[in-house]
């Protein structure tokens, strides 16, 4: 499992990557985000998970459907990314059946 600071850090990076790539083509940049945020989400702690989720939606909202950094309140795709985030929990329930008994997930 990846902390909180490397896992935020790795869906800012992806975020990064996927806005740079398919900032044209928004329905297609949404669904590349919402594979980053669930493979961040799956390694990352819930707080990693929130953030890179946030991270995201915000990297849309200002260069995919706003305009060259004006940030639009796009809350319809803030849910899906959201949704999406919920792999964390996944994550963390697979953290803790691989753990020994008597140890805690890092």
């Amino acid at each position: 499992m990846v902390g909180t600071v490397h896992g935020s850090a790795l869906g800012f990076a992806g975020g990064v990557g996927v806005t740079a790539l398919a900032a044209k083509w928004p329905v297609f940049a949404l669904l590349l985000l919402v594979v980053v945020v669930a493979v961040v989400s799956w390694w990352t702690t819930v707080p990693g998970a929130v953030l890179t989720a946030v991270q995201c939606w915000g990297l849309y909202a200002s260069f995919v459907v706003g305009d060259a950094g004006r940030l639009v309140l796009d809350w319809p795709a803030l849910a899906v990314l959201a949704v999406a985030s919920t792999a964390s929990f996944s994550g963390l329930a697979r953290g803790r059946a691989a753990a020994p008994a008597g140890s805690r997930p890092v």
